[in-house]
């Protein structure tokens, strides 16, 4: 009896262009009351795009307008930057897109993480991959014959205009330590030197914390299929690598 209900149930199925493969799915469709879907792969395109980048205003503690791309979030020119705005927090975003993550070069062409593919081509940099040293306990490797893989700005974007006179050096990001990414804390980080500047930086990617319009913004985003990234930074005074 229950085959000889599955089979009039196909033949209703396939007159409506429903055409079922396996056949024993009709007994358990007939439980269900909702069906879910993954948005990507399923029924859309298999990829990533950047909808832009959100900077958080300190004085406001809220986020800023969204910036659609590299150039906005961080203008080269000095005359190109509204006075009112603290681009350091804006450099911040964009140097973490830059180098916190797990690209690898193989064969000329840039390979890893999707997610970590689509934030490094918003940029517009380019990417050297050196010998870079991943995190450990003990430090009692030979830091001398390390080479660290170094982020840098496309054409026109080599120096920033808020850097002290006398010291115009150009933007090399040489990345010393990684961190990967870790689903417990979920996060992942990199300790990354200027060139010719003391010092490093901490370059963090993650879940996102919450300024007073967090929760907003994050269900505004998250009810339209879009995946939220959060960065953050820290300058380290001294280092030992």
């Amino acid at each position: 009896t229950l085959t000889i209900g599955t089979n009039f149930a196909l033949s209703r199925l396939k007159k409506k262009q429903i055409f079922c493969i396996s056949p024993q799915r009709v007994n358990v469709g007939g439980k269900l009351d909702i069906v879910c879907f993954d948005k990507t792969g399923t029924l859309t395109e298999d990829g990533l795009d950047i909808l832009g980048i959100r900077v958080v205003e300190r004085t406001a503690h809220r986020f800023s307008d969204i910036l659609s791309d590299a150039h906005a979030l961080l203008p080269g020119a000095q005359y190109e930057r509204d006075p009112t705005i603290d681009y350091g927090l804006h450099r911040a975003a964009l140097y973490t897109m830059a180098t916190c993550h797990s690209l690898r070069v193989v064969d000329d062409e840039l390979v890893g993480d999707p997610l970590d593919l689509k934030m490094f081509e918003f940029t517009g940099w380019s990417f050297d991959e050196g010998e870079t040293k991943k995190a450990s306990f003990s430090d009692e490797e030979d830091q001398s014959k390390l080479t660290p893989a170094v982020a840098r700005p496309p054409a026109g974007m080599e120096f920033d205009p808020d850097q002290e006179n006398g010291t115009k050096n150009p933007i090399d990001l040489g990345i010393l330590k990684s961190f990967d990414f870790v689903s417990q804390l979920r996060r992942a980080s990199v300790v990354v030197r200027q060139f010719g500047t003391t010092g490093a930086d901490v370059y963090v990617k993650g879940a996102p914390e919450f300024p007073s319009d967090y929760e907003d913004l994050l269900s505004h985003y998250t009810h339209r299929g879009f995946r939220v990234i959060a960065c953050a930074t820290k300058h380290l005074q001294k280092t030992n690598w």
